[in-house]
């Protein structure tokens, strides 16, 4: 009996034996599979990927059932012939078979582990950064089965990564659609030099045959890939990836108070992610937030590191690609920007920035806080990291960057370069700028039509950036101004600033009975340091403010480079105002003249004596605007002429010139000096003429001359004046230039 059942125990544990075997020899080369593809990843994370790709060969010769090894193998083939993998032409034999390597393993991987929602994602990745458009197609349906895999699995990591990968395949597919016209007769987009169309119609050329379709197509697609980002940043809150897809869904529809919603909430969070600042920055500028915007984008900035800070502040995403002649010699371009010294590049872009703003009175800066928010949106709105494409880096966030959201955005069957499947996406801007890009199918990513390079750079060149669509802009009157400079020192000027401020329209129509109006004046030396500045607030009553009021101020200038700002301000109705102006350096010793100061009629301030500096004149410094019918005062200093026999002798010849040439009226003007007596005699024609008369008066370093211009019997409109003085002891001459209105 004990025989039998020792003999029963022996059968039952053979038989526990033969059962368990398998199983424990499955999870052993389970086991192994894994453990040999990780060495694989590890000597290949290493960089000795000839040792990695020879241990995965020689394993899967053993195995070819290896799926981990499989999905190792093409991972390697991968990397191996991504740096010479061309979306157009690959001509490399080695890299087309490293390729074919790559997709025939990546796909064994799936079809040995169909369940594995990584091979899927993996072989999809592939596919989606192929030149083949197929290919590209075929991932959309490989991230499908991604997703179905992570799901069944309940891996709500990979789940989330599914999820977002299905969001852009969707996004994808609804880039190629949105915004589509419907075109006559199938037309498509023709930019060769062959059309008889000219590029400053190129948006009634494309208006003529292509209308878009209202409301914008795309929507299901939209609506698919956001609820599908959404998702994926709810299960996980930390992926940037995932938070950057949802912002670019939120910006795409300008869902800023969402995206504003979104950027407090995760900042608040995740406190050191920039991102979520970067959302915050931007739609509260957009929402017109601008202390809110600028909150934001400063602790962005903080956050970042000193790469992505200098990538993100980049100077020369708005200046010219290539030099140009400029009037002014500054510097406006890439290549030259680039020879400066960093301090003086520092320097550069600070001046443009102060330069730019619209409206010193307010703590922002609405142009640079514009700025930027269109980088910000770039970034979200066409990075590709499937190309390592960052947004404001690629064609469309260049142009967007440059010049701000198009006005008209649409699509249209066919690409410019004949290419079938693809689209072309055009760009228009109310201004009269147009861009053309081939969207080719699949991929996702614009670029510049290829016909239309040059067309883009002339652009460029021309017009290197534009702040149309900054409210401010839009609300910003203008003050005219003048100024006239008067030697002070060897390395200073005295600065006469005439204003003449629109009271008027910056009251207009408001519902109060006196309206507070802030008028500033500020002064920066070349360094952008503020060397002066006034501030007064005036309260003025809406009903009784029927023209401008004029406001001036004298200020003492140092060398080099300075900046005069003119302000003012309503707050209420945020009605602004502004003059500015850059006053390049002079040599202020040896022979030479002021400015000519244009005003009321002058007259000096002592009887007794003749005026030895501008200052012991009396006038009321202008604009250079005088109704019909009234006298123009002159007044100007001459330096340094030679002295012979104790006196000075110079002419002075005035020039009047009629720029607004017609009309029936001629040219008519006398000079007269401050006892009302007629200088010279008037020498031209109909439309310009010249006083011309002699001077002879006791030496000094310094002579002043204030005279009046009757120009009571010339016509309305616009006259340049011209004052030439030669001293007649050695002929040597100078001149200044200013011009009127006559109204």
């Amino acid at each position: 009996m004990h025989s039998n059942l020792r003999r029963l125990l022996v059968i039952s544990l053979c038989l526990v034996g033969a059962l368990f075997v398998p199983q424990v020899v499955i999870a052993q080369n389970a086991f192994s599979r894994q453990n040999m593809a990780a060495r694989a990843d590890s000597l290949a994370s290493a960089g000795d990927t000839a040792r990695a790709y020879a241990l995965l060969d020689s394993a899967l010769h053993r195995d070819a059932k290896n799926a981990a090894g499989w999905l190792q193998f093409g991972l390697l083939n991968w990397s191996m012939a991504k740096a010479k993998r061309n979306a157009q032409y690959i001509s490399d034999q080695r890299t087309i078979r490293l390729l074919i390597g790559a997709d025939t393993a990546l796909r064994l991987a799936t079809k040995l582990a169909p369940d594995s929602a990584r091979y899927w994602l993996a072989l999809s990745k592939f596919n989606l950064s192929s030149g083949v458009s197929t290919l590209r197609f075929a991932a959309t349906s490989e991230v499908g089965n991604a997703f179905d895999a992570a799901t069944k699995a309940g891996d709500s990591l990979l789940l989330a990564v599914a999820a977002d990968e299905v969001g852009m395949a969707t996004w994808r597919r609804y880039e190629a659609i949105a915004n589509r016209a419907l075109t006559f007769d199938r037309q498509k987009i023709q930019l060769s030099n062959a059309n008889n169309w000219q590029r400053d119609k190129a948006r009634s050329y494309v208006e003529s045959f292509a209308k878009k379709i209202e409301p914008p197509t795309g929507n299901t697609d939209y609506a698919n890939a956001f609820v599908k980002f959404a998702a994926a940043l709810a299960v996980d809150p930390t992926n940037l990836r995932f938070s950057r897809h949802l912002f670019m869904a939120l910006g795409e529809r300008s869902r800023w108070h969402e995206m504003r919603e979104l950027g407090i909430q995760r900042s608040k969070r995740f406190p050191f992610d920039y991102q979520s600042w970067l959302a915050r920055g931007l739609a509260s500028h957009r929402l017109n937030d601008e202390q809110g915007a600028k909150i934001a984008f400063d602790s962005a900035k903080a956050l970042m590191d000193d790469t992505d800070r200098a990538r993100f502040t980049r100077f020369t995403r708005i200046l010219r690609p290539r030099p140009v002649k400029n009037a002014d010699g500054q510097i406006g371009d890439t290549v030259g920007y680039a020879k400066l010294p960093a301090p003086q590049q520092r320097g550069l872009e600070a001046m443009y920035w102060m330069m730019s703003d619209p409206l010193a009175l307010t703590s922002e800066n609405e142009y640079q806080l514009e700025f930027y928010a269109r980088v910000t949106f770039a970034d979200f709105r066409w990075t590709n990291e499937d190309f390592d494409l960052l947004g404001a880096d690629t064609d469309r966030g260049d142009v967007h960057v440059r010049y701000g959201p198009p006005d008209v955005e649409l699509t249209v069957a066919g690409t410019t370069s004949g290419l079938d499947g693809g689209v072309s996406l055009v760009w228009m801007y109310n201004s009269g700028l147009v861009f053309f890009f081939d969207l080719p199918p699949g991929f996702g990513t614009a670029r510049f039509a290829f016909a239309d390079h040059d067309n883009v750079e002339q652009v460029k060149n021309a017009v290197p950036v534009a702040w149309d669509n900054v409210p401010s802009t839009r609300l910003l009157d203008t003050i005219a101004i003048r100024v006239a400079r008067f030697r002070s020192g060897s390395d200073s000027s005295d600065v006469v600033v005439a204003a003449r401020i629109p009271f008027d329209s910056l009251v207009h129509g408001l519902g109060l009975t006196r309206a507070p109006i802030d008028v500033d004046i500020r002064l920066f030396d070349q360094f952008v340091r503020i060397r002066g500045i006034e501030s007064e607030q005036t309260s003025v009553r809406p009903d009784s403010a029927i023209a401008p009021v004029m406001r001036t101020w004298t200020r003492r200038i140092g060398p080099g480079i300075n900046v005069l700002r003119v302000e003012a301000l309503q707050a209420d109705s945020k009605r602004a105002a502004r003059a500015l102006t850059r006053l390049n350096p002079e040599v202020n010793t040896g022979f030479g003249m002021s400015d000519v100061l244009l005003g009321s009629t002058p007259t000096p301030n002592s009887a007794s004596s003749a005026p030895k500096r501008w200052t012991d004149v009396s006038m009321q410094p202008g604009v250079g605007q005088y109704p019909t019918g009234s006298a123009i005062g002159l007044l100007w200093e001459m330096y340094d002429l030679v002295a012979k026999d104790g006196q000075n002798k110079y002419r002075l010849a005035v020039t009047i010139e009629r720029i607004s040439k017609g009309g029936a009226a001629g040219l008519a003007a006398r000079l007269l000096d401050g006892l009302g007596k007629t200088l010279g005699r008037a020498q031209g024609g109909r439309d310009q003429l010249t006083i011309s008369f002699d001077r002879t008066v006791a030496s000094a370093n310094t002579l002043v001359e204030f005279l009046k211009l009757d120009v009571s019997n010339s016509p309305s409109g616009a006259y340049r004046l011209r004052v030439d003085v030669t001293d007649l002891a050695n002929q040597r001459k100078t001149s200044r230039q200013t011009s009127f209105r006559i109204q």
